[in-house]
């Protein structure tokens, strides 16, 4: 029983400082050459000191997308570079994760705030 108990407490102890790292946000992304705004959430993750990892989800023209970037940069100044070449700039805070973006395709920001992590199963 004590082994089952401590097995337990070891996994939530381990939950707990994996989660820890995570910010949950959503909202608005617009883009100003066309017209594909939409909304999108992304689970970022502290990496290690100014190493980001954001995974986007959402609807892009109807098809849902989920996609992870690996950004750098202090918090006041991230920036990252996506795998079909776009390029952003913008900031993150424990409430908010702005940014604009540019590409062969597309201009345009994207402004997410903060939801808890419950929230999320819910949209």
């Amino acid at each position: 029983m004590r082994v089952k108990l401590l097995a337990v407490v070891v996994m939530l102890v381990v939950y707990s400082a994996a989660t820890a790292k995570e910010l949950v946000y959503r909202g608005i992304w617009n883009t100003t050459n066309r017209r594909l705004d939409g909304v999108m959430s992304c689970v970022v993750t502290l990496a290690a000191k100014h190493e980001w990892r954001g995974r986007f989800c959402g609807t892009w023209q109807g098809v849902p997308f989920d996609y992870t970037v690996d950004f750098i940069g202090p918090p006041k100044a991230v920036h990252g570079i996506d795998g079909v070449r776009y390029e952003w700039t913008g900031w993150i805070d424990r409430e908010r994760f702005r940014t604009n973006f540019s590409g062969d395709r597309y201009t345009g920001s994207f402004d997410l705030k903060r939801i808890e992590t419950a929230d999320v199963a819910r949209k």
